[in-house]
């Protein structure tokens, strides 16, 4: 099984990427919450190392990316 990202927004349908690995896992999250929320790069990091669900950009749309892992 893979590693996901899954990204969702109540103005799009939910985006669930799937990973090789989760250091890729977590490069896609660094790069949504950079490029999409203006994150500062070692925030965007520390979250993307826990992979918790946090909001891309708050605007009042609820935009929230995560990382879930393999179920064993």
């Amino acid at each position: 099984m893979a590693f996901t990202t899954v990204h969702q927004s109540l103005s799009f349908d939910t985006i669930i990427k799937p990973h090789k690995n989760r250091f890729h896992a977590e490069v896609h999250m660094i790069r949504v919450l950079r490029e999409y929320g203006d994150w500062p790069q070692d925030a965007a990091v520390d979250a993307a190392r826990k992979g918790e669900p946090v909001l891309v950009r708050d605007n009042g749309d609820d935009e929230t990316i995560e990382i879930r892992e393999p179920a064993d």
